[in-house]
This record gives structure tokens, C-alpha cells and sequence, in this order.
């Protein structure tokens, strides 16, 4: 057993960010005709969230219990401290593009069309009823206000590096599920 390759790495946590995002989306998109009710956005953006935030954790946690592994078989030395810090940054510079097109289509750059409009809501289908939150289900995409999409920014900065921290965390000091729950 030997330690993965950052770039590896980093694709298994994308593919669990993007799987998250999708996830999200059916989600919102399922709940669509029920989103016009004022708490249940609320509790979407919540599941959506808690939904995106648990398969980061798992990025981070399954790595972490194959730096733990490779540990406790005296294979490596010590184990990075801040890599899931980083590769949760650079997905969250991933999830900014998206939001950056937003930004422009804003300010008036260009106009998008309602199928950016449909794949945005897969696209950061973990913060997708915001959109409904906001008010924002029927407008077009030129009259967004441009705070909405640095919302969503600032909602992956916080999310995406903490869960998958806290994830490899817990992966590198073994704490599974079975010791979490039934604690001595």
C-alpha cells in the first residue's frame, strides 16, 4: 500500500463534489412544486447542504483511513496535515466558475439562457434552493442581483474545506462509526 497521488486524490474528492452537486439538484428539482411554501426551502437548502457537506466528509475520511493504515503499518512517517484544507479550496475555485459566469451574465457581460439556468441548479444543486429563498425561481438570469451567486461562493469556502477536513480527521484518527456510536 502506498500513499495516492494528489492528483488522484483530488479527482476522487471531485467526483464526490460533483455527485453531491447532482444529488442536490434531483433533490430541489423533486421538491420543485412543494419550494413555494416559505419554510420548505429552508428545510431543502438544509437536507441539500447536510447532503453535499456528508459525501465531502467522506472524500476526506475515506483517505484519511489510508493514511491511518498506512501509519499504524510504519509505511510513512507522518501523514500531511493540511491536504484536505487545499483540495477543498481548489474545489471550491472548481464551484466558483459557474458563479463566475453568473457574476458576468449579471453585470450585463452577456445573456444566458434558461438551460444555464436548469444546469446551474445540478451545477450547485447543493445550494440550489437558495434560488427559491431568494425569490429568484422566475427571474431571468440578467437580473440577479450580483450578491447571489458570492453567496454561493462563500457557502462552498465554508463547506467544502471544513467537511472534508473534518472527514480526514476523523478517518486518520480512526474513529469510525462503530466506535462513534457506541463510545466507552
Amino acid at each position: 500500500m502506498q500513499r495516492d497521488n494528489k492528483f488522484i486524490i483530488f479527482l476522487k474528492g471531485a467526483g464526490f463534489m460533483l455527485f453531491g452537486n447532482i444529488l442536490g439538484g434531483i433533490m430541489t428539482i423533486s421538491t420543485a412544486p412543494f419550494l413555494d411554501q416559505w419554510y420548505i426551502p429552508y428545510i431543502a437548502i438544509l437536507f441539500t447542504a447536510f447532503i453535499y457537506g456528508s459525501l465531502i466528509f467522506t472524500a476526506g475520511w475515506k483517505d484519511g483511513g489510508k493514511e491511518a493504515r498506512m501509519l499504524r503499518n510504519h509505511r510513512v512517517e507522518s501523514i500531511p496535515k493540511y491536504r484536505w484544507i487545499i483540495i477543498g479550496l481548489i474545489l471550491t475555485a472548481i464551484m466558483a466558475i459557474p458563479n463566475m459566469i453568473q457574476i458576468f451574465c449579471s453585470l450585463g457581460f452577456y445573456e444566458l439562457t434558461g438551460e444555464f439556468l436548469f444546469a446551474m441548479r445540478f451545477i450547485c444543486g447543493a445550494f440550489a434552493p437558495a434560488l427559491y429563498i431568494a425569490g429568484l425561481k422566475d427571474v431571468p438570469a440578467m437580473d440577479y442581483p450580483v450578491v447571489y451567486p458570492l453567496v454561493l461562493i462563500a457557502l462552498y469556502l465554508v463547506i467544502t474545506p471544513t467537511a472534508a477536513h473534518i472527514g480526514y480527521k476523523f478517518g486518520v484518527n480512526e474513529k469510525g462509526f462503530k466506535d462513534f456510536m457506541y463510545e466507552k
